[in-house]
């Protein structure tokens, strides 16, 4: 099963950022193997790292947690705060083959649903897979946040490869998930692949 993983910066941490780097770049290579994606969320200007995100492939929850507690970065101060979803890919790319086009970037999009909304997203589901299939090339992953049991989706996660930020908010605006209320709240980052795998 799958796990997006998403740990955050402590404020004004780029010092210990630094100083635990390599580590943390050694730490994720070990888990290359069930990596879907890896890479830090940052700034809408790219300019600031804000946390990391981690797509991987793991047995359970537990094996998810013990990922956390060993990050480099949390060890040296640099990361605090996490949270920890399953989560079920909608296309089949990883980093290694993913769709990117030459000189666009990326944005991570995660919104969990509000509570007891199942019948909207039911509702709302065919509207919104044509509008997903109507932009095949701007996905690099999205997939449905579920539960730990797998029997109930409970928000959404994507990153997107576009030319610029007004394209990334344009495209959120009109997806049908977003317009009809369905989510509690959206974390909208500038997002890039992680210098782990040597596709920076």
């Amino acid at each position: 099963m799958s796990f997006a993983i998403k740990i955050y910066d402590k404020p004004n941490s780029g010092a210990l950022r630094d100083i635990g780097r390599q580590a943390h770049l050694d730490y994720l290579r070990k888990f290359e193997a069930q990596t879907l994606f890896a890479g830090p969320f940052l700034t809408d200007d790219g300019s600031t790292e804000l946390g990391s995100l981690r797509i991987l492939n793991l047995p359970d929850r537990t094996a998810a947690e013990h990922n956390v507690a060993e990050e480099p970065y949390i060890r040296v101060g640099a990361q605090e705060v996490w949270t920890i979803h399953r989560w079920s890919p909608s296309v089949p790319y990883t980093f290694r083959d993913c769709p990117r086009k030459e000189g666009h970037i990326q944005f991570l999009i995660q919104a969990m649903d509000k509570l007891n909304q199942e019948e909207l997203r039911r509702t709302l589901q065919k509207e919104q897979q044509a509008y997903e299939e109507s932009h095949p090339d701007l996905y690099i992953t999205r997939g449905v946040v579920v539960t730990d049991n797998g029997d109930k989706e409970i928000g959404s996660l994507m990153i997107i490869d576009v030319p610029d930020l007004k394209t990334a908010r344009a495209f959120w605006e009109k997806d049908p998930f977003s317009r009809s209320g369905l989510y509690e709240g959206v974390e909208f980052y500038r997002w890039r692949f992680g210098r782990a795998f040597d596709i920076d």
